[in-house]
Order: C-alpha cells, then structure tokens, then sequence
C-alpha cells in the first residue's frame, strides 16, 4: 500500500513538472517571437526560437491524452518517438545557440553539421521503435524491458544523443560564462548547472541499460538516482532559461512604475511653467503609457523653461534649489504680466544620456517648487 502511494505520488509531481514546464516554455517561446518581431533575428536568435519551441511541444507530446492520441492516429510508439525527437531537436538548437565559432568555422557551418548527428539519431529512433515488440513500446524504462535488444538500443540512441548534445552545451557555455556579466552570468550559470545534472542523469540512464541488457548488473537505484538528477536539471533549466524572459519583465513593470510616480512628482513644476507657458502642451492622444507621459512632461517642462530663461538670470544655475523655486516663481509671473521677452532664450537644465538622466534635475526642482506651495 505504502508502495503504491509512493509511485502515486512520484506520478503527480511528474506531471505537475510537466504541466509548469510546459507552461514556462510556452510562456518563453511566444517572448522569443516577440523579440524577434521588433527586434529581427539571426542565427542565433532563430535557433533559441526553435530550442524553446521543441521543447514545449515535447513536453505537450508526453501528457497521457495527447500520446494516445498520436499513437492511435499513426502507431503504437510513435508518440514516444516524437518526444525523443523533439527533445534531440531543441538541444540541437541549443548547441547551436551556444556554439563559440572558431577562427575558420562559421554558426551557419557549425548548425550545418549538427544536422547530421541529429538525422543519424533520428532515424534511428524511429527504426528500433518499429523493431521493438507492440506490447513493449509503450512500456516505462526498467531492468525486464532493457534486456530487448531493440528498447534497449532506442533508450541508448536516444540518451547518446542527448548526453552528446548536453556535454557540448555545457562545454560551450562554460565559455560564454568568462565574458559574460549580471543578470546574463546568473541566467547562464543556471543553465550550466540544469545542464551537467541532466548529463549526469542521462549518463546514470545509459549505464543502467548497458548493465540491464548485458545482465552485467541490474541496479535499479541507478534509474532512481537519474529521475531525481533530471528533475533537478529541468528545474534549474527551465529557471535559467526563463530568467531573461522573468527579469525583463520585472524590469518592464518596475520601470512603468517608477515613471508613474517621477510624472506625479513632476506635477508641480509642469502645473507651473506650462500655466504660464500653455502652448508648449503636447496634444495628447489616447492613453500614453507612464513612459511616454514622463518623456512628454520632460519635454514640456524644458520647452517652458527656455521660453522663461530671459526672465531668469545666470545666478540660477548655481544656486540651491529652494532659491531656482523662487526665482522661478518670479520669472512666471514676470512672464504672465510682460508676456514673451525679445531677448534670446537659453537651455536652463542640461539634457542627460537618457530619460531618467533629463528627468533628474526636473524632479529636484518640483519638489522644490511643491514646497515652496506649502510653506
């Protein structure tokens, strides 16, 4: 009974495993094809694409209803066939992805070349599957169907190939891992460490038929040792793949939010330049996202400020921010009651490499134009 309980048990975290997995990959591969929608694609960047998306149709492919589905349509086994196939074609994408080219050998080269291990490996899956007896093809990985010669040559083709596929990632990413820096070392040195525990967890598989199908030894704790190994590697595959994805994400959403509060901040400041200034206003149209506001604001709070520059003197450069409130105060309502000076207009606040940089000085000053409100 107790038995019984474990294998249950052992079936539902498999399929939970699956199920997320699934999920991640799909979630991944349609980030995948939006990055390349805006950004275009490469090599690489295609073969990424089709990693992810083998992966997540093998992980489709290997829940119950969808196997019996593929095998009642072609034959029985084809669907165990097509999950080793989907599996041999992501990591051959992934080598691809990860290859270092050399001096005199180019990506295209090298994705030529790993066509032809994968071919091999396909084609013999398919022809030792259909040599494997019917009742056999559908049967789990243990000591009793290891001793076919046929199921024991599919397990070993199939784990070859991926072992293969596995070691020659790892090698290449052990490389990317000297140059790479942040969130692209953390991403990777994830996928490194999912990868060597599938490798090992593959090699533990591969012995275990060996010594099954030689009757050399039988030790079944061998295929327990390489299930746990697998989960472990898929886990910290499926985190190291998906960090990019997860982390642009959050970097999205923190980014929406601080542009949210750097507008309200700002609102003081462009409440009063551009009531003085109204015509520097940008039409608005729709709903603009926190970061165009923002970079909208930036916009019209500088164009105010150039129209108010004659009214105030070079002191405002140099001195605090309490006194740039004040004077600023003063030049609005020069400006209200002459209207636009003939003198020559200047740049009040340099501009910055970026967004934030421009918004900086803008928001220092807001907050002390909203204390100057209050006092």
């Amino acid at each position: 009974m107790a038995v019984g309980v474990v294998e249950g048990a052992g079936v539902i975290v498999v399929g939970v495993l699956n199920t997320v997995a699934a999920v991640i990959f799909a979630a991944a591969l349609c980030w995948r094809l939006e990055q390349i929608r805006r950004e275009g694609g490469g090599l690489q960047s295609v073969a990424m694409t089709v990693a992810i998306a083998a992966l997540t149709l093998a992980y489709v492919v290997s829940g119950d209803d969808v196997t019996a589905a593929i095998d009642s349509v072609t034959f029985v086994g084809a669907a165990r066939v097509l999950f080793y196939a989907l599996l041999a074609l992501g990591v051959a994408a992934l080598i691809v992805v990860f290859f270092f080219p050399g001096r005199t050998t180019t990506r295209e080269r090298r994705a030529g070349i790993e066509a032809v291990p994968l071919v091999v490996a396909l084609l013999g899956l398919q022809i030792t599957m259909l040599v494997i007896p019917t009742d056999l093809r559908t049967e789990g990985l243990s000591v009793w169907t290891a001793r076919n010669i046929a199921y024991a040559l599919f397990v070993l083709i199939a784990s070859a190939y991926l072992t293969y596929g596995f070691v020659a990632c790892v090698r290449s990413i052990r490389q990317f891992l000297r140059l790479a820096q942040g969130y692209l070392r953390t991403s990777l040195g994830l996928l490194l460490s999912g990868l060597v525990m599938l490798t090992a967890g593959t090699v533990l598989q591969i012995v275990f038929v060996i010594g099954s199908s030689t009757r050399s030894w039988h030790v079944r704790w061998l295929l327990d040792v390489s299930a746990v190994l697998s989960v472990i590697g898929v886990v910290l595959f499926l985190i190291g793949i998906s960090y990019p994805m997860l982390r642009a994400r959050w970097h999205t959403i923190s980014a929406r939010r601080r542009h949210r509060r750097d507008v309200e901040a700002l609102a003081p400041l462009w409440q009063l330049v551009t009531d003085a200034v109204p015509e520097v206003v940008l039409p608005v149209g729709g709903t603009p996202a926190p970061t165009m506001t923002l970079h909208r604001r930036v916009v019209e709070i500088r164009d105010a400020l150039t129209q108010l520059s004659p009214y105030l003197t070079d002191d405002f450069a140099v001195v605090d921010e309490t006194a740039r409130a004040e004077m600023l105060w003063a030049a609005v309502e020069e400006y209200q009651v002459s209207g636009r000076p003939r003198g020559a207009v200047r740049e009040l606040v340099p501009g910055g490499p970026d967004l934030a940089a421009d918004a900086d000085p803008l928001l220092r000053l807001s907050a002390a134009v909203a204390e100057l409100e209050t006092s």
